[in-house]
């Protein structure tokens, strides 16, 4: 990450409560991440290929507020200079936790995609807990390739030691930044943006054939089951008018006519209640799917709100920072503006990863009642000595 010294010229009484203020949301993003983790160890329901990939977010962003900020803090504030290897370490480390915390926004974003698009096959996929910790892993090279070549191949944290700046050599390249900036943001915003509007555009479909059912189905199967081109209603009105006219014929026709009228009448009858029971059995079917997929027009909207905030709040912490780096990088290392407003930039890359645990994992009713079971665990009374003795 490209290093501001501005914060460094600050007077002691701002660098302290400044520094309290940085400490406290590491800590709070270590703390947030931390409770998504544990809830995934705690609860077994949890253990779904989608909330896989919230973990792996879950323990990038986590690393991210256990090493990179405790680090970043006193280099920045207090004008510690790293030296080679610990630059190298922070450098490489930076870089690859908040590119993998991308990029697993990436996946879970495709991971709803294919849950909401393709719901029926999705369901039915049966996934292997190897293929899917082959994609955790695979977004960790991946963020590994995008930037960790061309720090180890940059000389320039060599001289850390003579110098308070820690920051690799192609910064100063605005070519090289523009593909670090493609590979970090564009992409990863493109992508994300593509798939929510595939997913609004599938619940919109969706919703639109919901609001026109057919009932030709309906009608077919009744008149096919009773054995006449009307519906099973106009069935049993039909039968009222035969009805009186082979009453009427009974006292004046032989006995064996009046056994043929009768026999008619119980096979109209039958099939008559044959098609009200088909007719009730369908609507009663009908009801039931049309039920289905109301509830999961339901999920569905759920899932593409809350990917829509996932993608808002990504594009508000890392615009203005890629933004900066690029006009940053036209300026000579020793000519570059000092301004407080690329210090906000710098930061917000890193307030991502505080948000992520609030977007959906903890807002999830799942991880909810996963994070009650651990407050109840470790806010269960300890027996007394008395109710010990009595049991």
């Amino acid at each position: 990450m490209l290093e501001s010294n501005s914060t460094g010229s600050l007077p002691p009484a701002a660098q302290v409560p400044l520094a309290f203020l940085m400490s406290l949301l590491a800590f709070a993003i270590m703390v947030g991440n931390a409770v998504v983790v544990l809830a995934f160890v705690v609860d077994r329901n949890l253990r779904h290929r989608s909330n896989y990939f919230f973990l792996n977010l879950a323990i990038s962003d986590f690393l991210v507020g256990m090493i990179s900020i405790p680090l970043y803090i006193p280099h920045a504030l207090f004008n510690w200079n790293f030296g080679s290897g610990i630059c190298m370490f922070w450098l490489i480390t930076d870089y690859l936790l908040c590119t993998a915390s991308v990029y697993n926004i990436v996946l879970i974003s495709y991971d709803r995609y294919q849950s909401v698009s393709n719901a029926v096959s999705y369901r039915t996929q049966h996934v292997g807990i190897v293929k899917t910790v082959a994609q955790m892993v695979a977004v960790w090279i991946l963020a590994f390739l995008a930037n960790g070549p061309m720090i180890l191949a940059s000389d320039s944290w060599k001289n850390s030691t003579n110098t308070k700046d820690c920051e690799p050599g192609f910064v100063t390249e605005w070519y090289i930044l523009a593909i670090t900036t493609l590979l970090e943001f564009l992409l990863p915003v493109i992508s994300v943006a593509y798939f929510n509007v595939q997913i609004y555009w599938s619940l919109w479909k969706r919703r639109g054939l919901n609001r026109c059912p057919s009932h030709a189905g309906f009608f077919t199967t009744a008149s096919s089951a009773s054995g006449h081109p009307h519906r099973a209603g106009f069935s049993c009105r039909t039968s009222k008018p035969g009805s009186t006219e082979s009453a009427a014929s009974l006292h004046s026709e032989s006995p064996r006519r009046k056994g043929s009228v009768l026999m008619s009448l119980r096979t109209h009858m039958s099939s008559s209640i044959t098609a009200f029971k088909v007719g009730s059995f369908l609507r009663s079917e009908s009801a039931a799917r049309h039920q289905r997929e109301h509830v999961e027009l339901l999920r569905g909207r759920k899932l593409a709100r809350s990917l829509a905030i996932l993608l808002s709040a990504f594009a508000i912490c890392w615009a203005p920072y890629c933004l900066f780096t690029i006009v940053l990088s036209t300026y000579h290392r020793t000519e570059r503006p000092k301004s407080v407003w690329y210090s906000i930039a710098f930061w917000l890359q890193w307030f991502n990863s505080f948000v992520n645990p609030f977007l959906y994992p903890l807002c999830h009713r799942r991880f909810q009642k996963a994070f009650w079971r651990i407050l109840s665990v470790t806010k269960q009374p300890v027996p007394s000595q008395n109710q010990s003795v009595s049991s």
